[in-house]
Formats: structure tokens, sequence, C-alpha cells
């Protein structure tokens, strides 16, 4: 409605996505009252109901809602962002080596499945990929599909779940993830995985579309101007 925004805010929690509406970014959030996802999708026999990641697909404008931990799912969002289409939920598990922390963009034709493997709280978390010509799969494996992992000689651990930002009107990419908090974290054992620290580092792609394998960095990036 003209210039007014509505913004949505997906969340896990109890091993359920929920998700609640703003008119502000900074809120205040109103909760829908009732999880998007409670149960486990149909066939699937274990995992959790958690890391969603919404996806606006620029081809079709339809949104699709994708979740899991054990698991990849996706469903196509309803109008109203807060429910999803009946019938839509489709299983997309690339292979047995995922686990959670789906994200999905589009770039020149092809859509980019990324996902975590491994455990959060292991120093081998790290991030993969595949593509696909549609947002609903199939998903086809590259032969090199890790993203970023960890970096032992820098004292960086458990790179994972994952998010990506394009800088508007270039083909300019950046992963944001987080890992470890530096330097103690791998001194931690399991507790590791929840003394994290948010990174960014710069992504980049072959003459293929395939994506180079990102080294993880202390130093990060430097400042991005966006032109006006």
């Amino acid at each position: 409605m003209g210039n007014e925004y509505k913004y949505f805010y997906y969340f896990a929690a109890a091993q359920k996505i929920g998700v609640a509406t703003a008119n502000d970014p900074t809120g205040p959030f109103t909760d829908s009252g009732k999880p998007l996802v409670a149960q486990l999708p149909e066939g699937v026999k274990g995992g959790q109901q958690i890391d969603a990641d919404v996806f606006a697909d620029p081809q079709t404008g339809k949104n699709y809602l994708y979740w899991g931990n054990g698991y990849m799912a996706v469903a196509e969002l309803n109008d109203d962002m807060i429910s999803l289409k009946p019938g839509t939920t489709k299983i997309l598990t690339p292979y047995a080596h995922y686990n959670e922390g789906t994200y999905v963009f589009y770039r020149n034709g092809t859509y980019y499945f990324m996902w975590s493997e491994n455990d959060t709280r292991s120093p081998n978390y790290s991030v993969h990929y595949g593509t696909s010509k549609s947002p609903l799969g199939p998903i086809e494996i590259p032969q090199q599909n890790t993203v970023i992992a960890k970096n032992a000689a820098k004292g960086v651990y458990g790179t994972g779940h994952n998010s990506v930002i394009q800088i508007p009107g270039t083909d300019e990419w950046y992963i944001v993830y987080h890992r470890f908090n530096y330097p103690k974290g791998i001194t931690m054992g399991d507790a590791a995985g929840y003394n994290r620290e948010v990174c960014i580092d710069k992504m980049e792609f072959d003459d293929k579309g395939l994506i180079k394998q990102v080294t993880p960095t202390h130093e990060g990036i430097k400042p991005v101007h966006v032109k006006k």
C-alpha cells in the first residue's frame, strides 16, 4: 500500500518455526500466534524444524520457505507471508551429508542452494552448495562443493550457517557466517558451538558459475561503497 512496508521475522523455538510481523524494521513485532511449521514433513523420519530461510524468486515473484535439520524442505508461502500454501511442501535433501542452514539465492539463471554440514559444535562445521534450474530442485552437486571450511593454521574453526549479500547492481558477493569465537573457542569443547562470532568474507565465482572456495580471514572485508 503506497510506501508502506510490512516486515517479517522468521524464527525457531522449541524445534518449531514461527513468524512475527511489524510495520517497522525495529519493531515491535507481533507473533502470528501459532507455529508456521510444527511437525516433520510427511515421509521424514527424524530431524528438527529449524533454520528458516525465505527466498523471493525474481523469475516468478513467488516466495518460498526453506527449513530443516537432518532434511531440507521447501514450501510456497501464501501472499500473507505467514502461512504455507497447502500441498506445496517438498523434500529437497541433496545428500546424506546435509545437516541444516539452507540458504538460497539466484544468479545468472541459476539457483544456488547452500547448507551446513557436520554439527555446529564441531570444528569441521562448514558450508557447501549445489545448483538447480528451479527453486524446487532437483539439486545438482558440483565435484568440489565446499564454500567455506576451517583454517586451522589461522585458528579458524566451525565456519557454518551462512547467508549471502550481493551489492546491488553489481556481481560482487559476500558470505556472512558464524564460527568459533577466536582465539579461545577451540579450547571449549562442545561449548564452542555456542560461543560464536559473526564474520563476513568475499565470495567469488569462476567463469562456469561455480563458487570458488572461500578462505576465511580475520580481516574480513574492506568497506564497500555503493553508487547512488
